[in-house]
């Protein structure tokens, strides 16, 4: 054998090449496909097929930590892995370890949002629309009784004497000890191809990422296996293994991996959210960021220092969370918003220079902004399950990549910019009134801040 054809035979595992890391996203208006479930062609990348054809290629092992799984095709393909002999393990965030039966049950309970999602789980599986699940509509498309009755061992975060106090909020994939996959999107319809019920949906936007590497999938392996324990009791939380930031390089990308949460008994800097800052403080261009949430205010600290050094900021937030009192979107268009107490978020600091490129995104009707990735003057990318806010960085069971890579993180400045497009950038009107209003009445009612 001569020694390119032995490179190249240690770069390709079943005709894919290793060493490689590459980035999907669902709205990406490069790409089309048709939806497997309401037969629709649409823009995108089809983030289902990615995992299945992963799942395909497996041999050995497959291990899956996410928050929620609903998709049937994802689940049959497990089943059948794991027929033919490989192991197949998964852990679930408890709120979600349970077929459709036990959800109804408890729907009546829920929010709007949880009601909503439970219709749609609902018309997932009653394939016939007869208001009635059935056996065979439970063993073809209720994904967590496809696990169950295939034999798949199952674990939550209520598996450890926590009882699930935090969310088991993971979203990878390990296939053999040599693929991971990484996302920011639950195994779920309407985090990658669209509500069921609502036509106009294409899926809450959301990336996902792949990484042929041994080093890599052996970082990820670490962390299942302090969320598996012993196949009866795991660890989640503060029951896992301190672990800080760890770097591995894949064919010439740096990859930097850190796991939540972290205890306050460590300095923040330690922290998932203090290796965020750590990377948006090297900015010396840009900054822009698409976020579920934002509401870490050490972060806006940080994004600020660098706005003020010239650094140009974007960031765009999904609206559900875009103007709430403590989002941190405020602090960047210079407001803030007091709360019932006529007080202020604690440490509170609007910006005085306010950014040009702030507001809330503007996604197809039904679909939400579920990313959380920044790009640093246009060479690394901050991707994961991890929202910016002290939920993610302290209590739940999260993932953050760092991926120092020209052409990943312009595959992320082309969704950001897609984003923008259709954004509403900087305070709406209603926003500055609403805090004139509030203001007015602390001052009228005595109450000052």
């Amino acid at each position: 054998m001569k020694p390119w054809q032995l490179v190249t035979l240690l770069f390709l595992i079943s005709g894919q090449a290793f060493g490689q890391v590459t980035a999907y996203f669902n709205q990406n208006q490069k790409a089309s496909y048709t939806d497997p479930y309401r037969n629709i062609r649409r823009p995108g990348d089809n983030l289902e097929k990615i995992i299945l054809d992963e799942i395909a290629l497996a041999k050995k092992s497959i291990y899956v930590a996410v928050q929620e799984m609903r998709l049937p095709l994802i689940a049959a393909a497990l089943v059948q892995k794991k027929k033919e002999g490989v192991d197949v393990r998964v852990v679930l965030e408890n709120n979600y370890n349970n077929t459709v039966l036990s959800q109804t049950e408890t729907s009546s309970n829920d929010s709007q949002y949880e009601a909503s999602r439970v219709n749609d789980l609902v018309a997932l599986i009653d394939v016939n629309r007869n208001g009635l699940i059935e056996k065979n509509e439970l063993e073809t498309r209720d994904a967590i009784y496809m696990l169950q009755n295939g034999g798949i061992p199952v674990m939550d975060d209520s598996f450890d004497s926590s009882k699930g106090s935090g969310l088991m909020h993971h979203k990878f994939m390990i296939v053999d000890g040599k693929v991971t996959v990484v996302s920011s999107a639950n195994f779920t319809l309407s985090d990658m191809h669209g509500d069921l019920l609502t036509s106009a949906s294409r899926g809450n936007a959301n990336s996902l990422v792949v990484v042929r590497a041994m080093n890599f999938a052996k970082i990820f392996t670490n962390e299942f296996a302090q969320l598996w324990g012993n196949g009866v009791r795991g660890n989640y939380g503060h029951k896992k293994t301190y672990r800080g930031a760890v770097s591995t390089t894949v064919r010439g990308t740096k990859i930097t991996v850190q796991f939540s949460p972290t205890s306050q008994r460590y300095n923040w800097e330690e922290s998932v959210n203090g290796l965020i800052a750590a990377h948006l403080s090297r900015a010396t261009k840009s900054i822009n960021a698409a976020l579920f949430v934002f509401s870490d205010q050490n972060l806006s600290n940080v994004m600020e220092r660098r706005h003020m050094s010239g650094v140009d900021i974007g960031v765009l937030i999904e609206p559900k969370f875009a103007y709430r009192e403590y989002s941190e979107l405020l602090d960047l268009m210079g407001l803030g918003l007091l709360n019932y107490k006529c007080a202020y978020e604690v440490d509170n600091f609007p910006w005085k220079k306010p950014a040009k490129i702030a507001g809330m995104a503007n996604l197809p009707s039904g679909d939400m902004l579920h990313h959380k990735f920044a790009v640093v003057d246009q060479k690394t990318v901050i991707v994961g399950s991890q929202n910016w806010s002290d939920a993610a960085n302290f209590v739940n069971d999260e993932t953050l990549i760092v991926i120092q890579d020209e052409k990943i993180s312009d595959l992320y400045t082309q969704e950001f910019e897609r984003i923008k497009k259709t954004a509403t950038l900087g305070a709406p009107q209603w926003l500055k009134d609403q805090v004139r209003k509030q203001e007015s009445a602390c001052e009228n009612a005595g109450m000052y801040f």
